[in-house]
């Protein structure tokens, strides 16, 4: 979902390096337990379908087709159904089919997959409304990298079935256990990237892509006027997401952290923002709309600002590794022109790098009938043959760290060896610390950023009651 090939692109290997040596020089609030942590992969973007479909029914096309697969899978459950719960891009969903079908394949076990929409804050409510409703009926949930302290109390403790996960990444294995129990099993993870034309760098005399907002500003504004004045009146400097959804939350702890904003709420539980900063950012990336940012960016998601990045309608664009591959497909009018490096830095002294981390995990129901059918599942989809098969079809980051050494994963996706530069500046959202009201946590954040975004509030007042409302929900937390 995200890529490039250095065969392809000359200048990429030289501007990884660059940004290689400028991480060097920088601090990091990643724990010392992420670097061990590689990143990548996409937050799959979901289909929706009212309903679940069987998978069975949906034959692989050609192109699709699974070549390796685990050996150790169980035969004697055959029979059995399960149902599967998958947020999905919809670019994926062939692959998620004939994925489906091989496991059905392999052990006989019937699965339905259920797609719960395309906005990550809208599966988490309706997962959430299910489960306390009692009607909640997969058997398998694919759940964001904040939601296991929120689901917790609905899921089955998966570590007597998959024991310690010792060949997992750590820092994945131990945010996916909850007081103890395993909540889910690491299925990809992924770190927000920046996106841009190399081709349109090397015409209007840029030689490298920008370290910091200021020069993004400035190089996505004279490559913007130089295309327009050219006759393309529909291409824009930068894309991003700014609609109201955890996307959002993303986007903006980037511009927080990365320009001295402080984090949203600090290791004590509090909220930890630096208001004039915070507030600065907040106007920064306001003026960009309509300037350097289409005017409805504050309605977009990742999978408009790839559709409107692949016509060719952009010079940068932030985005999670899927777009990589998606950008490189035939039906793409920028391919073999693409870059991709680290998301830029504040200027002065408390500018750093902050690329946000993310991924999926699996976890299985407590209420599951068939936990048996559903572990196998998971075993499966998790398993080294099949985190492979991803990486090189799709761009899933993989959870195992021994896939970033094998050569099809790196032939694939050749910027995977930037791990180190993207580890130095990734940052966690505050999931952990926020616990069972995390979601609230968010809402809370992307609406008072959206409502500055959109001239609802002035920025300093909605950092003021964004602060309060933050204090009232942490209070009401420890009671």
């Amino acid at each position: 979902m995200w890529r490039r090939d250095p065969n392809k692109e000359p200048r990429s290997g030289s501007d990884f390096e660059a940004a290689r040596c400028r991480f060097g020089t920088e601090n990091t609030f990643v724990r010392k337990s992420l670097e061990t942590l590689f990143w990548a992969l996409v937050i799959p973007l979901l289909v929706p379908a009212p309903s679940p479909s069987p998978s069975s029914s949906a034959q692989s096309s050609s192109g699709f087709e699974i070549k390796e697969w685990p050996k150790n899978l169980r035969t004697d459950l055959k029979g059995t159904s399960i149902k599967v719960a998958l947020p999905e891009n919809a670019l994926d969903r062939p692959w998620d089919d004939a994925l489906i079908a091989k496991f059905q394949q392999l052990t006989g076990i019937t699965v339905q997959t259920v797609r719960p929409g395309n906005d990550t804050t809208v599966v988490l409510a309706g997962y959430l409304r299910d489960f306390a409703s009692g009607s909640a009926d997969a058997d398998v949930y694919a759940i964001d990298i904040v939601w296991p302290g929120i689901l917790s109390d609905y899921a089955e403790d998966l570590r007597p079935a998959v024991g310690g996960l010792p060949d997992m990444l750590r820092t994945l294995v131990q945010n996916d256990t909850v007081k103890g129990k395993l909540v889910a099993v690491p299925y990809f993870t992924e770190a927000s990237l920046l996106y841009y034309r190399s081709d349109l760098l090397q015409k209007y005399h840029f030689t490298q892509p920008p370290l910091t907002w200021s020069e993004l500003e400035g190089q996505a504004q004279t490559i913007k006027n130089g295309e327009r004045e050219n006759g393309n009146n529909l291409f824009w400097g930068y894309l991003w997401q700014g609609a109201a959804s955890e996307a959002l939350t993303c986007n903006a702890l980037e511009w927080q952290i990365s320009q001295g904003g402080g984090q949203l709420i600090g290791r004590d539980g509090k909220p930890s923002i630096r208001r004039d900063r915070f507030v600065a950012a907040l106007e920064r990336a306001r003026g960009w709309i309509g300037a350097l940012s289409p005017p409805d960016v504050t309605n977009q998601l990742e999978d408009d600002s790839l559709q409107l990045w692949k016509s060719g309608n952009a010079a940068f664009m932030r985005n999670w590794p899927y777009a990589y591959l998606e950008s490189m497909k035939d039906d793409s009018s920028i391919r073999n022109h693409i870059g991709v490096t680290v998301l830029p830095m504040g200027s002065g002294p408390q500018g750093r790098h902050a690329d946000i981390l993310g991924g999926f995990q699996l976890m299985v129901s407590k209420t599951s009938k068939n936990k048996s059918a559903a572990i196998e599942m998971v075993r499966f989809l998790t398993s080294p043959e099949i985190q492979r098969v991803n990486a090189t079809t799709r761009g899933y980051a993989p959870t195992r760290p021994g896939l970033y050494y094998d050569s099809a994963v790196l032939k694939a996706n050749p910027f995977f060896g930037i791990r180190e530069v993207l580890l130095k500046g990734a940052v966690t959202r505050p999931s952990t610390v926020a616990g069972s009201r995390y979601d609230e946590v968010s809402k809370a954040y992307f609406t008072a950023v959206r409502q500055t975004l959109t001239g609802q509030k002035s920025a300093g007042t909605a950092v003021q009651e964004l602060e309060r409302e933050l204090r009232g929900l942490l209070i009401s937390r420890e009671r």
